[in-house]
């Protein structure tokens, strides 16, 4: 089975690239799974607490840490969706190709950024390798591995639309997936 072309002629878009899709599915998926996995925590938090007068000592960490792993994930599917927040004081100057002009100088700013942020990210988990938390004992390295991890991936979608050059700010990406 064959993807449909992209209206924008016969060049087909990365973004509806088998690799891709993958990519952005996986994202979706374990950011949702993240977020129903710490709210779960919560309420069990919340039971034991008020009705069974015993604290769960280790899930307000383990809550923390899920939470930090979903905020990068989703900022990377909030990347390939183009749901983070623009100032386009400039879109009513510039017309139709400088507003795509300054989206590509966007986007290539958040790839320069994000990639150092992965690496500082990568030099904080190798900093962190034999220390674990307080009260869930997790290795602290699986904790901070969510900035190089979600960093890399923002990178990664933000290169897949400086490609396609997508305009996310026109262009929802809803039908892409």
């Amino acid at each position: 089975m064959t993807d449909p072309l992209p209206p924008t002629g016969q060049r087909r878009l990365l973004g509806l690239s088998g690799p891709v899709v993958a990519v952005r599915l996986t994202a979706e998926l374990v950011t949702a799974l993240g977020v129903a996995g710490y709210s779960v925590l919560i309420c069990l938090q919340v039971f034991f607490r008020y009705f069974l007068n015993s604290s769960l000592t280790w899930s307000e960490e383990l809550v923390q840490f899920m939470l930090l792993w979903t905020v990068m994930l989703g900022s990377a599917v909030a990347t390939d969706r183009g749901l983070h927040i623009t100032l386009n004081p400039l879109d009513e100057l510039v017309g139709d190709r400088g507003r795509k002009t300054l989206t590509r100088v966007a986007l290539a700013c958040t790839i320069v950024f994000c990639l150092v942020l992965a690496w500082y990210g990568v030099q904080l988990v190798q900093r962190t390798m034999r220390m674990t938390s307080p009260a869930a004992d997790i290795p602290m390295w699986a904790v901070y591995s969510a900035m190089p991890v979600g960093a890399v991936l923002i990178a990664f979608f933000a290169l897949v639309h400086f490609i396609d050059g997508t305009d996310l700010r026109l262009d929802p990406m809803d039908d892409r997936t």
